[in-house]
């Protein structure tokens, strides 16, 4: 018979017949054997593997036990000899602030008609009043110029420092020429200033009306709202300047309740010479504790004291 047609149960009686044929005590035996031998081998092989590591520390304990017997180990050595590398700081890289020192003329149509600095120790309380498209305001320092991309950032003598898309630039006061700031303040060498000393006889003293109690304390709390009563524009003499020129501005009666008259030339404040803008504006400053101010102006070629009463 071909086993080939057998069915699935003459395959079955078949291996049925040849499993009663195994020996199997023997089977059992070999497989007891094969599972000895292999956990002996598995075992040889854990041996080996922690065999090298147990000799390597000993021999690590055994060399630091003489280094030990030698005198012991120089930690500052080690320590030195920078086994993992040494650390370096990375030095941080300066913020270069933008530099006011030789700021560029600015190209923007700008009119610095005014400017009222301060201390050095309250700067940010400085303003500049800058004219744009025919419009004149009054700007505090970090202020952004009305219809302009240019910011106030630092008010000074006679300019004040614009940043213009990141860039430093000088927009100076109206009627003066442009010089690098460091050349502005070189020292004046003798006898190139010719002081300008008025005739005594004639000096008139003039007294004007004390100022409205709130236009007062507007003024002194904001100096630069000043510029919205008077207008004041650089004058020069011989090429040098000396003074400014007064115009009212807004509310005329105001410009006249302080003494003043169209077109005086401001030449002194409280004794300091206004041709010196860092001592006049140092007096401007000391005017909110001042009880009164004394204006001397020239007017009609002569020179007049303009007594403006502060006091409460």
């Amino acid at each position: 018979m071909n086993w080939r047609q057998w069915s699935e149960q003459e395959w079955k009686a078949e291996l049925s017949k040849l499993y009663q044929r195994l020996p199997i005590p023997l089977i059992n035996k070999l497989a007891a054997l094969m599972l000895v031998v292999l956990m002996a081998w598995y075992a040889s092989r854990l041996t080996w593997l922690f065999a090298p590591a147990s000799s390597a520390a000993s021999t690590s304990t055994l060399a630091a036990s003489n280094a030990t017997a030698k005198g012991g180990v120089n930690i500052d050595q080690l320590i030195n000899a920078h086994l993992f590398g040494k650390f370096q700081e990375q030095a941080k890289t300066p913020v270069v602030q933008p530099s006011s020192a030789d700021a560029p003329k600015t190209n923007l149509n700008l009119r610095l008609t005014g400017v009222v600095s301060t201390s050095k120790e309250h700067p940010e309380k400085a303003a500049a009043v800058i004219e744009n498209n025919g419009v004149e305001l009054a700007y505090s320092v970090d202020e952004q110029i009305e219809g302009s991309p240019a910011v106030l950032k630092q008010v000074l003598d006679d300019r004040v420092i614009i940043g213009v898309n990141g860039r430093m630039e000088t927009l100076m006061l109206d009627g003066l020429e442009y010089q690098r700031l460091s050349e502005a303040n070189a020292p004046i060498e003798e006898g190139q200033l010719q002081e300008f000393v008025p005739d005594a006889a004639a000096q008139i003293e003039a007294v004007g009306p004390e100022p409205a109690p709130d236009i007062r304390r507007e003024v002194m709390d904001q100096p630069q709202k000043l510029f919205d009563y008077i207008n004041i524009s650089p004058r020069n003499r011989n090429g040098q300047m000396y003074g400014y020129a007064l115009t009212p501005k807004r509310e005329p009666e105001v410009f006249n309740r302080f003494g003043l008259k169209p077109n005086d030339v401001a030449i002194e404040i409280n004794g300091v010479r206004l041709n010196d803008m860092q001592a006049a504006y140092g007096v401007i400053a000391e005017l909110r504790e001042a009880a009164q101010a004394t204006i001397k102006v020239e007017r009609d070629g002569e020179i007049r004291d303009i007594v403006i009463n502060l006091s409460q």
